[in-house]
């Protein structure tokens, strides 16, 4: 009989003993992690690297000889130009010339027709030498002076780039991320907490944009980051 409720006792406590380190375990892992989710901006400026302009001209004539010899003299006035701004050759491509036949055209008042024949021109520079293009273009009036009128519509808009993103990326997203545990800790500070390890990291697209509306040669860079922390 005592020997029966001794291991009746003895099964009771090892239940009990049992229920207690389950029920420790479950705390455990049913206890959400304590985090805080924050976003970190880094900004920076930079010059522009690279310039495009599609230099654009259109002749005409009336005959497609006289075009030709037109469109070589013309295009060498554009050469020697760009040359006297400090543009070499490397600097610009010469883009074979669009022909229009206005005879062949069926709006168009033959009456009324002052060419036959107009050419369009397009020498497109790319050039690293981002203020020496850009001195090209504004003086670009100049070229009036040789019977070349230099075309301002929208396609043929001079345009600036930034082409060196990969060699500061690695700066940049270190600062979001800097920027980001400030705030973390600024939380976590009014919540009595701790910043511990990040446990997720999500970088946002980089956006470049024009530091000024009419300043394109200097770009502005931004990139955010969206880090959870851990709480302890």
């Amino acid at each position: 009989m005592k020997e029966l409720k001794a291991l009746i006792l003895a099964v009771s406590v090892s239940l009990v003993v049992s229920a207690a380190i389950v029920s420790v375990g479950l705390s455990k892992i049913a206890r959400p992690d304590r985090t805080v989710t924050v976003r970190g901006l880094a900004e920076k400026e930079v010059d522009a690297d690279l310039a495009l302009w599609p230099l654009t001209f259109t002749l005409g004539a009336n005959s497609l000889t006289q075009l030709q010899k037109d469109i070589l003299a013309k295009t060498q006035t554009v050469k020697e130009y760009l040359a006297d701004h400090g543009l070499s050759e490397e600097d610009y491509t010469v883009q074979s010339p669009s022909i229009t036949d206005n005879t062949i055209n069926p709006y168009m008042d033959r009456d009324k027709i002052l060419y036959t024949y107009l050419a369009q021109t397009v020498v497109l520079v790319r050039s690293s030498k981002v203020a020496e293009v850009k001195k090209a273009q504004d003086d670009s009036l100049d070229l009036m002076s040789s019977g070349i009128a230099v075309s301002k519509d929208y396609n043929s808009k001079i345009s600036f780039e930034f082409t060196k993103l990969n060699d500061i990326k690695p700066q940049m997203i270190a600062e979001a991320t800097k920027n980001a545990r400030t705030a973390a800790e600024q939380f976590a500070h009014d919540s009595g907490s701790k910043v511990g390890k990040i446990k997720t990291a999500t970088q946002g697209f980089f956006n470049i944009e024009n530091a000024a509306e009419d300043l394109q040669e200097k770009k502005t860079i931004r990139v955010v980051t969206t880090v959870e922390y851990l709480l302890k």
